[in-house]
C-alpha cells in the first residue's frame, strides 16, 4: 500500500512543481572585463519542488524516503518503462556548513540540463521528465514532460 502511494503522489508532485529555467544565454553587460566573455549558448536549468507528503498526505521524508532523481529525455512526450534515464542524481547531497566544519543534509530540487547536451543534437526539440526513486527501489511515475528546445543552439 505504501508503495502505491509513494509512486502516485511522487509522480503528482513533481508533475506539479517541474518549473523548466533558463533557456537564455548571458546578456550584454559592462563591469567585466574585456576578456571576459558570456558562456557560450543558453544555460538551462531545470528545478522542481521535492515531494513532501504522499498523494493522502501523509508525511513523506525526503531525507528518509528518496534515494534519487533518474533523467529522461527523448524526441516526443511518449515515455515509457522501457526507456533509459540519461542521468541520475541523489535526492539529498551533503553540503558544507557555513562554518566549514561540517556537513549538513541538503536537498536536491535542480539539475544543470548542460549535463545531457553530450546525448542530444544541436538544432533539435527534446522533452524532458524525471522520476523520483525510493530507497525501497520504487520508482515514481514519469513527471509531465517539459519541452528542451535546442534549435537555437
Amino acid at each position: 500500500m505504501r508503495v502505491d502511494r509513494f509512486r502516485v503522489f511522487v509522480a503528482m508532485s513533481l508533475a506539479l512543481g517541474f518549473l523548466a529555467v533558463g533557456c537564455g544565454g548571458g546578456g550584454e553587460g559592462g563591469g567585466g572585463s574585456p576578456q571576459s566573455s558570456p558562456p557560450a549558448g543558453p544555460v538551462s536549468l531545470i528545478a522542481w519542488e521535492p515531494p513532501r507528503t504522499y498523494v493522502d498526505n501523509t508525511v513523506l521524508d525526503p531525507f528518509q524516503d528518496l534515494d534519487y532523481y533518474e533523467f529522461y529525455v527523448r524526441g516526443d512526450r511518449n515515455f515509457t518503462d522501457n526507456d533509459a534515464p540519461l542521468a541520475q542524481m541523489a535526492a539529498v547531497t551533503n553540503v558544507l556548513s557555513p562554518d566549514g566544519r561540517t556537513y549538513i543534509p541538503e536537498l536536491t530540487d535542480e539539475f544543470l540540463l548542460d549535463n545531457l547536451r553530450p546525448f542530444t543534437q544541436p538544432g533539435q526539440v527534446y522533452y524532458l521528465s524525471i522520476r523520483a526513486v525510493g530507497v525501497d527501489q520504487v520508482k515514481s511515475g514519469f513527471s509531465t514532460p517539459v519541452v528542451w528546445d535546442l534549435t537555437d543552439v
